[in-house]
């Protein structure tokens, strides 16, 4: 093995460096939470780059701006500070890029704008006032999310009525395409636009997609579990004959399906990737034993995964307690009283409460006044913390 490689390969553990140095063809590296998957990620661009691929023919696509920042990072490091040319990026960027780059093919053009969630309400409240519907359910956001949901599985306006019900599924069909006029008439394309029609133009479209397949030699897709229809098309599309597909995920965190994603696409991903090989990353670094062994119980009632089992590499971890009570002031009290009992015996500790939505956080900011324990409320969504 040359230096390099071995540089390249430095700190993994044996599954870690398998994925990183796989052949070609089609990969899905199933990691569980915390068991490195941005490290191998980022490790499988330098390594694909210094064996050859030129850094103009590797996409690697995300769900979030910050997580392709990290990603840049990392490879900029390895490649000696200096960040890759090849698109790093979200979905819906790489849909940006391409819709721009072949606006008249996709039936757009150039000059194209980007409506945001504001834009889309703004035109569903006209919508719904020039139709004359008043009724309380078919709010704009309403309105706004479940015809996104119906564009993200890929329904027509037709089979609407058959999936949200004869009632409300015309009234759906009816403000969608006043919903179109308008993004027509105002020469735009909203966020669901970005991802159907990307898909449209690549299936639709021969010459397109085969520029395309010529210039991506190598697609890395991140949490590919939360891949939607349109998504998971995208890139069986761009993949083409040659598959050099590096998908990461793990079909445990799948918990976006009430914004399209669908876990299928992980759990059929031999399916539709015929002889791709499966590596697991069940070595967790960031949890104790007790944690990975309740989490592992819950996880393995789902009917649906393809399975693994994470080993912890840290010792010790207390058991996980389970409390039970009968309303939310009951449990933020408990919570505050052990806080307290805690902290009685160690003054310097922190302590994290963590919960699901921001709503819940008031009984505990409550109770936490009220038994004059100073804390802060964090800055990421769904979690407070009681500080020092």
């Amino acid at each position: 093995m040359n230096p390099r490689d071995q540089e390249l390969l430095e700190g993994l553990n044996p599954e870690q460096a398998a994925a990183v140095s796989a052949g070609p063809g089609p990969l899905l590296v199933l990691a569980g939470a915390g068991s490195g998957k941005t490290r191998v990620l980022t490790r499988r661009m330098a390594w694909l780059m210094a064996h050859g691929t030129a850094e103009e023919a590797l996409v690697a696509l995300t769900f979030t701006n910050k997580a392709a920042g990290e990603m840049k990072e990392r490879v900029a490091h390895l490649l000696g500070s200096r960040r890759p040319r090849s698109f790093v990026g979200t979905f819906h960027s790489f849909g940006v890029r391409l819709l721009r780059r072949f606006a008249p093919e996709a039936g757009l053009t150039a000059g194209f704008v980007v409506f945001d969630a504001d834009d889309q309400i703004a035109v569903f409240r006209h919508a719904l006032k020039a139709a004359g519907i008043t009724d309380k359910t078919l709010t704009p956001k309403a309105v706004a999310s479940k015809i996104s949901r119906a564009r993200n599985a890929g329904w027509s306006r037709e089979e609407y009525p058959r999936r949200f019900g004869d009632f409300v599924g015309t009234r759906l069909a009816e403000l969608h395409a006043a919903y179109e006029k308008e993004l027509k008439k105002a020469n735009a394309v909203d966020f669901d636009d970005l991802l159907a029609k990307s898909a449209k133009l690549l299936s639709g479209n021969a010459d397109v997609l085969g520029l395309l397949q010529r210039s991506v030699t190598q697609l890395l897709v991140d949490e590919y579990q939360d891949t939607n229809g349109a998504q998971a098309l995208i890139v069986k599309l761009l993949a083409g004959k040659a598959q050099n597909v590096f998908a990461v995920g793990d079909e445990d965190q799948s918990i976006y399906r009430w914004r399209g994603a669908d876990v299928s696409n992980i759990l059929e991903f031999e399916r539709d990737f015929p002889g791709a090989k499966t590596i697991r990353l069940e070595r967790n670094y960031r949890s104790t034993a007790p944690i990975l062994e309740a989490a592992g119980a819950v996880v393995a009632e789902n009917r649906r995964r393809l399975g693994k089992t994470l080993k912890a590499t840290k010792t010790g971890g207390e058991p996980v307690t389970l409390l039970v009570l009968p309303e939310e002031r009951d449990e933020a009290r408990e919570v505050v009283e052990r806080i307290s009992r805690l902290r009685a015996v160690n003054p310097g500790a922190e302590v994290a409460v963590l919960f699901r939505t921001n709503a819940q956080s008031r009984p505990f900011e409550d109770e936490l006044v009220r038994a004059r324990l100073p804390y802060s409320s964090s800055a990421a969504p769904a979690s407070t913390s009681a500080r020092r």
